[in-house]
């Protein structure tokens, strides 16, 4: 009878430490990436403080608005195109605002970690890679992408991800949305858009890592 004791004692205490050394991976991504993922608030009024600015952009005559598949209002102005490129602004009913890229289909994209797109049939493929990428923060204090990598993958029209982390503790990001191909004056153009967001738990800033899980990831407000 002890020795069936014993044997139930050393069972239960090693099958538990069996299965977390399996799942060890999948807990540390969970607690690396999910939680503070779902702890990220996407950061409001950055790029103008009237507090009107929605509405006076959703009133403008040339302005365009998209509904994301999580159901969120946004609006733009008519872009000002350059000679590779035209840029806007997009307004969320919300306060959430960002920066609005537009780049030509034929030439691909290229800010932060993103490298490329391209169009391959009806999809769009994305490669992000380390680009050298530094970013020197308003204290002074620098932060750089020191982990060599390249990661493509398909995105979707409204697929959001994290393209960079703004400093090493990963409390601040910069989100990207991809919000489809938009033809402008009858050319084609990748449309995304970037604005920042903060969290108190900071995620782990490992590439390609943290642009993989927030690609799955649901932000809510954009």
């Amino acid at each position: 009878m002890k020795s069936v004791d014993a044997l139930f004692v050393v069972s239960a205490i090693l099958v538990p430490l069996l299965l977390i050394s399996l799942n060890y991976g999948a807990i540390s991504d969970f607690y690396s990436y999910s939680v503070p993922l779902n702890k990220i608030a996407i950061d409001t009024g950055m790029f103008s403080d009237d507090p009107d600015i929605f509405q006076k952009t959703l009133n403008k005559k040339d302005s365009a608005c998209f509904t994301t598949s999580n159901g969120n209002f946004f609006c733009y102005e008519k872009p000002r195109v350059y000679e590779n490129m035209a840029l806007s602004y997009v307004r969320g009913i919300s306060g959430i605002q960002g920066e609005l890229h537009f780049d030509p289909v034929d030439t691909g994209v290229t800010y932060f970690t993103i490298q490329n797109m391209t169009l391959v049939g009806d999809d769009a493929v994305i490669t992000l890679a380390d680009m050298d990428y530094s970013f020197t923060d308003m204290d002074g204090s620098v932060y750089s992408i020191d982990d060599d990598f390249e990661y493509s993958t398909v995105i979707e029209k409204y697929d959001t991800f994290v393209a960079k982390c703004n400093n090493s503790k990963g409390t601040a990001v910069t989100l990207v949305q991809y919000i489809g191909v938009i033809s402008i004056d009858g050319k084609d153009y990748f449309a995304t858009w970037h604005t920042t967001a903060h969290s108190d738990v900071g995620v782990a800033c490992n590439y390609p890592e943290i642009i993989e899980y927030s690609m799955k990831h649901d932000f809510g407000d954009m």
